[in-house]
């Protein structure tokens, strides 16, 4: 039993059983609706995507082309987290290292959101494979400076740049933790190298207008608020992403602070440096527990060093895993069984609802309001092309860049909304609260390529008085559009609420139309007898729609405004 515990055997074993485990549970489960975002992805390549660079997409490529259905869209991150842990094992240096074969594969099986990226894809898939890459060519240069140990972070920093943009957040903080890297002329070129293995991608942000860019450092965080809860949710997630081991683990993580061991302050200073970057970033927003699921690899080589020699921290160690995996694989079993629980997860009823979908709306187009993540989840499911629109609380995504300059006019089209309106023709329930709620017209005009911005520096408004704003229209379409065929509003959001209060303005214009692919000036006014209350609706945006059937489209960003008397 002993022989076993630290044996090859054991460890080659222990990785064929979970890639064999991950590979039915990628077959079992339905896709998250994100999966299927990123399947969308990979059925038009390119070299960028408008939220993510292009490695997620080339996972999925590799395995639809070895597989169908779910397994299809997985197979591949199964392989690569199999060659993830076999890169943390060659990471380790413990002169023990093989007599506790079984306490690194403890340790490793038992860290909670790692071990979800063995059998989902998404862009954290790829990042955590060149992360461990890289935390390995690190651990080679400090050891021997070689060619090889050169290449390899070279490769590894593409690799995590191609994956998740805040890769460059890994390799910024472990220049800080060692300053004398920039000393080495070799590093520059390994740095020069990755730019260049880079620069595709970086060439379609440029031809694309920066989307990738503009929606993570503009869209994503601009008009935000601040709210506790966001904050607290950051420290949820520090222990969510490691599970009930996280006293010990985090234990580990502080006695290692005053290492003076180059490696291991760069391991430090890449856990520190993510949990200090995402806690400022909660006063912007939402943050969520993938965002610093990297700091899993350094602490997983931090707390296999420290419990090693320790036996009273192993013991407790050993014993909490082993309920943590217990949970793990029960948390697996719900992922592709439907009923155990009476809550349903974003893994169930997927392709039921999409094909009841597609039955009640045969030969429509199907535009989705506001979730492009039902527009995906049903265009994998059902088989059939679908469309993007947004409302006052949509936001971009990459449906609006394939659907750039495409007109989707169409003579009977289905207009699927997440809320009820006042012409529903009927509902298909998705799950819990979750429904479609799906309006057909005939005859629909698109509107949707239509874009303004209010070019005013600040918007000041005036109550009980005649406003004035000076706008820009700018016309996505291939033809005209006469002014007369849709109304415009200015519309008052409430933050992250459905609620709005609208404001029908006029439009004062040079003509009667803008020609297809053309910008021009104009202006809007309107007249409102009381503006509705500053603090409870701190942002405004120009929307339009061309029939009651049709909920308000956003065409502008969303913009701060101060009200005088």
């Amino acid at each position: 039993m002993k022989d076993l515990k630290n044996s090859k055997l054991l460890f080659w074993g222990a990785i064929l059983l979970v890639f064999i485990i991950n590979v039915l549970q990628g077959f079992l489960t339905e896709l998250l609706p994100d999966e299927s975002y990123y399947w969308i992805y990979s059925q038009d390549m390119d070299w960028g995507f408008f939220d993510h660079p292009p490695l997620v997409a080339v996972w999925i490529t590799i395995s639809d082309f070895l597989f169908t259905n779910e397994i299809g869209v997985r197979f591949f991150s199964a392989i690569s987290f199999s060659a993830l842990i076999y890169i943390v094992w060659k990471t380790i240096d413990h002169p023990k290292k093989k007599e506790y074969t079984w306490l690194f594969l403890l340790v490793i099986f038992s860290t909670a959101l790692l071990n979800v990226y063995g059998f989902i894809t998404t862009p954290d898939t790829p990042l955590m494979l060149f992360c461990a890459l890289f935390l390995y060519a690190y651990k080679e240069y400090l050891l021997k400076k070689n060619t090889w140990s050169y290449f390899l972070l070279s490769i590894s920093i593409a690799g995590m740049m191609y994956s998740k943009y805040q890769g460059i957040l890994i390799v910024a903080f472990v220049f800080l933790s060692n300053i004398k890297l920039v000393k080495d002329y070799k590093l520059w070129l390994v740095c020069l190298g990755a730019l260049l293995l880079y620069t595709p991608h970086l060439y379609w942000q440029w031809t694309h207008d920066f989307p990738s860019f503009r929606y993570h450092l503009q869209e994503r965080v601009s008009n935000r608020t601040y709210k506790f809860e966001h904050t607290l949710m950051h420290f949820v997630n520090m222990i969510a992403i490691i599970g009930l081991t996280f006293p010990i683990v985090y234990k580990a993580f502080f006695k290692n602070i005053k290492t003076k061991n180059l490696y291991n302050r760069g391991l430090n200073f890449i856990i520190l440096g993510f949990l200090i970057f995402f806690f400022f970033s909660s006063f912007r927003g939402r943050v969520q527990a993938q965002w610093i699921v990297p700091i899993s690899i350094p602490l997983i080589l931090i707390t296999y060093n420290y419990i090693i020699d320790r036996e009273k921290a192993q013991k407790w160690f050993v014993r909490l895993a082993f309920i943590n995996i217990a949970i793990i694989l029960f948390a697996r079993v719900l992922m592709f069984s439907e009923g155990i629980l009476p809550v349903k997860l974003n893994t169930h009823g997927n392709e039921a609802w999409a094909l009841e979908l597609k039955s009640k709306t045969q030969g429509q187009k199907k535009i989705f309001i506001n979730s492009y993540q039902n527009a995906a989840t049903y265009w994998y499911y059902a088989k059939e092309e679908t469309y993007y629109m947004k409302n006052f609380t949509g936001r971009n995504n990459h449906f609006v860049l394939m659907q750039k300059g495409e007109d989707i006019s169409n003579k009977k089209t289905a207009l699927i909304s997440r809320n009820r309106l006042d012409y529903t023709d009927f509902t298909t329930h998705i799950r819990g609260k979750d429904s479609a709620y799906t309006t057909v017209i005939n005859n629909f005009k698109d509107i949707s390529q239509l874009r303004m911005k209010i070019l005013q520096d600040s918007i000041v408004l005036k109550k009980d008085s005649v406003n004035t704003l000076l706008i820009e229209i700018e016309n996505g379409f291939d033809r005209a559009v006469f002014f007369e065929e849709f109304d415009l509003f200015l519309g008052f959001q409430k933050f992250k609420k459905h609620e709005k209060v609208t404001i029908k303005v006029g439009l004062l214009t040079d003509g009667k139309s803008i020609q297809g692919n053309e910008t021009q000036k104009a202006f809007i006014f309107f007249t409102a007898d009381s503006l509705p209350d500053f603090s409870t609706y701190p942002t405004l945006g120009l929307g339009i729609n061309n029939s009651k059937k049709i909920d308000l489209l956003r065409t502008s960003k969303l913009y701060k405004y101060s009200i005088v008397d």
